[in-house]
């Protein structure tokens, strides 16, 4: 089989012919088929092909995982620029409008 714990192969046999599967371990009890094949008129050519089958899906899974992660960090990035315009935007806002306030003159205040 694969040294990875995570997702492996088996190969079962049915009534007239021999299934191979990509499992993957959901939990500690609880196995997944991520992939299967059936029709397979020997159980060597089933193991093949999940041999075959498990590289091919890993690398698959890699590619993918490398690509969520680069889009999840630009998706950090960019959310971090509009953070930032949205604090320089605020910043800009509340100095005009202290800027536009006119200042009192001393017969303007009210007396406490």
């Amino acid at each position: 089989m694969t040294t990875n714990k995570k997702y492996a192969y088996r190969v079962v046999q049915g009534k007239t012919d021999w299934v191979a599967e990509i499992t993957r371990r959901a939990t500690s009890k609880k196995t997944v088929v991520s992939k299967s094949q059936d029709g397979f008129a020997t159980e060597a050519d089933a193991k093949a092909w999940g041999e075959k089958e498990l590289v091919s899906f890993l690398e698959n899974l890699t590619t993918r995982n490398k690509r969520d992660f680069e889009q999840h960090l630009k998706n950090k990035k960019d959310k971090a620029l509009r953070e930032k315009a949205y604090q320089q935007k605020k910043k800009a806002l509340a100095s005009s409008e202290s800027d536009n306030a006119e200042p009192k003159t001393p017969d303007q205040e009210t007396p406490h």
